[in-house]
């Protein structure tokens, strides 16, 4: 019995669908098997007006589906940037403040203040309780 290794895992671009296979393949009638090759050929390359205004339609529907995915990429793109300017804009605007802050306790030679072990506040308005 053979191994199934990683080398013999098919991805998904290496699986072929159902479409892919029916593209290249023509279904074989009793119709197609009674014509012969002329007629065949004759009727594969006939030009119908209705097929091409079909085929053109479909064209623009396809060139309008295109558009409004352009459009709704464009809008995503637009929403990240304007994102990204407010998340810039606060990241600036921290580091200047946490700056300032820096500065002033430099300033006044001391350090951040810190709260004091012993002492706990209680959750009514000036009561302290001390150990």
């Amino acid at each position: 019995m053979q191994s199934e290794a990683l080398r013999n895992i098919k991805t998904m671009r290496q699986v072929k669908t159902g479409h892919d296979l029916a593209t290249g393949r023509r279904v074989r009638t009793t119709n197609s098997l009674s014509k012969p090759e002329e007629e065949t050929a004759r009727l594969l390359t006939l030009n119908d007006r209705r097929a091409e205004q079909v085929l053109a339609k479909e064209a623009q529907r396809f060139a309008a589906m295109e558009a409004s995915f352009d459009k709704s990429r464009g809008r995503v793109l637009q929403a990240r940037e304007k994102l990204a300017a407010t998340i810039n804009r606060n990241r600036a605007l921290t580091e200047l403040r946490n700056e300032l802050q820096r500065a002033r306790w430099d300033s006044q030679k001391t350090s951040p203040p810190k709260k004091d072990a012993r002492t706990v506040k209680a959750p009514l308005p000036g009561v302290e309780v001390k150990y």
